[in-house]
């Protein structure tokens, strides 16, 4: 079994930021002839399944009308770059107009005041968009996605059915022992070396995001949701101490990839 994304790039969203149009960089107004230059910058500089529906919809904006031609500028996504970049251009008052950005950033970047909150009609806000499509913070919308991202867990459904495994469903999931008698199978079965494979090789924003959940459905969580301002109790309360200590187990044997010594 395998565990990865479906969308390459999480949350991707498009946001107006507060330098192009609440005067952050002053600009210098000029007179000039032909359309007005929008600056769009995006992460996905090296990935071409995603940059390219980007760029055809710039070309698709720029054609539709004469007033305004938005101009593309795609950085390296690695290591965090792209976040560096945008924190440099924020303390230079050098930010784009338009930013590609994760979703889950949107509340910092605005209280930092990189971003402002976008004037959209409410024709344009459709209600078809999935909740998770909107990038708010404080009651206001600074983004919507142009993607939703999600985790699966995959198996072939031939081994299920050799193993006799029930195929869970989002009425009846599978239960934590029967996730356990899962993984105890596919190793008991000696047609695999290892039972599942998280995903180790992914790092950075991938730990919480993918293991979070299993983390969550023993009770715990990366934070206390009832003011989100400690991880205390929550983080490291006896619910999630008791997921580490079968996370770690399960490093011992059942996954692809063995835990840091560190750990």
């Amino acid at each position: 079994m395998n565990a990865s994304r479906v969308w390459g790039r999480p949350f991707g969203l498009a946001l107006l930021s507060a330098a192009c149009v609440a005067g952050l960089a002053s600009p210098t107004a000029i007179a000039q002839s032909g359309p007005t230059e929008v600056s769009l910058w995006t992460a996905s500089a090296g990935a071409p399944d995603v940059v390219a529906p980007i760029k055809k919809w710039i070309e698709d904006f720029n054609a539709s009308q004469s007033e305004y031609e938005v101009v593309l500028t795609a950085f390296p996504d690695a290591n965090y770059a792209y976040t560096d970049t945008i924190v440099a251009a924020a303390l230079s008052d050098s930010l784009p107009c338009i930013l590609d950005v994760d979703g889950p950033n949107i509340p910092s970047w605005a209280y930092a005041g990189y971003l402002q909150p976008l004037a959209l009609p409410d024709s344009t806000v459709s209600a078809d968009f999935l909740p998770a499509m909107y990038g708010m913070w404080q009651d206001q919308l600074y983004g919507i996605g142009r993607g939703e991202d999600a985790v699966g867990l995959f198996a072939r459904k031939s081994d299920l059915d050799a193993f006799g495994i029930r195929i869970p469903t989002l009425d009846e999931p599978w239960t934590g022992e029967e996730f356990q008698q899962v993984l105890d199978t596919y190793k008991d079965s000696g047609k695999f070396d290892f039972a599942f494979d998280p995903g180790m090789a992914w790092t950075g924003e991938w730990y919480p995001y993918a293991f979070s959940p299993f983390l969550q459905s023993f009770g715990g969580d990366l934070i206390d949701r009832s003011a989100f301002k400690t991880a205390e109790g929550a983080l490291n309360g006896e619910a999630a101490v008791a997921w580490g200590d079968w996370w770690q187990k399960l490093h011992r044997g059942l996954l692809a990839r063995d835990l840091p010594d560190r750990w």
